[in-house]
């Protein structure tokens, strides 16, 4: 079940194009059991290919589009292009984010105290773990700029959102925020996904009630036919890639 918003009024997307999209009746229904900030004990366990490529070609004339999955993103970083919707992948956390960022453009969730007042900072994997057994690396995390400045993603890069540049050389960081964001911080805790609650959660409920007669890739593909030249949108506000 796919919902479509030509023009978000939320903070962090105010002015673009955004979309919800959930399971019919279960609004975790296309997103990995296996997320990490997913304890409904229910979800996706396949891709939707189907989807998918409609979600690639979701781009508006001249204009730009990303996205976010939590599934493992060695199943399809290949399929990503220039010119096409930049999918990020979602890292449970940063030694996870640290090992698929060489590959995909990535981003994770950080706890608070990391930044230090600071707008990026670099993660030590060994230091960070205390532990022998992951790479010897450093990794560059930068924070999102909607954080601490007053834009949305419709300002952020001048144009080019650092989360539709598929070639970038860094982490982005989000904060973890939202009722559950102590959870969502813990790397030990399942569960805290900010649009589970709050106004987020009753526009995700309300899409995995919602009717709908076409799939989710033939309605994406008449939404976004139909935006403005230029237009930036974000796919999946609440929501995954799942089948």
């Amino acid at each position: 079940m796919l919902r479509t918003v030509e023009t978000s009024r939320a903070k962090k997307t105010k002015g673009i194009a955004v979309t919800y999209r959930a399971g019919r009746g279960d609004k975790f229904g296309t997103c990995p059991p296996s997320c990490a900030l997913n304890d409904s004990g229910n979800g996706a366990s396949e891709i939707d290919w189907q989807y998918f490529d409609a979600l690639l070609n979701a781009v508006p004339r001249k204009g730009v589009s990303f996205t976010y999955s939590h599934f493992p993103w060695v199943d399809w970083f290949r399929k990503l292009k220039r010119d096409k919707t930049v999918i990020n992948y979602s890292a449970d956390n940063l030694l996870d984010a640290a090992i698929a960022a060489p590959a995909v453009p990535t981003v994770t969730v950080v706890n608070e105290a990391k930044w230090q007042g600071k707008k990026s900072f670099s993660v030590d994997l060994q230091i960070e773990y205390a532990r022998d057994d992951v790479p010897n690396e450093k990794h560059a995390v930068v924070r999102c700029p909607a954080e601490y400045r007053d834009i949305s993603c419709a300002q952020c890069g001048d144009g080019e959102p650092f989360c539709a540049r598929l070639n970038r050389k860094f982490i982005i960081g989000f904060t973890a925020h939202g009722p559950n964001k102590r959870k969502a911080a813990d790397e030990t805790a399942q569960g805290g996904c900010y649009a589970a609650q709050g106004n987020c959660r009753i526009w995700w409920q309300d899409t995995a009630e919602s009717e709908q007669t076409e799939t989710d890739g033939e309605k994406l593909k008449r939404f976004v036919s139909g935006l403005p030249p230029r237009s930036v949108i974000r796919h999946h506000v609440a929501g995954d890639i799942g089948k």
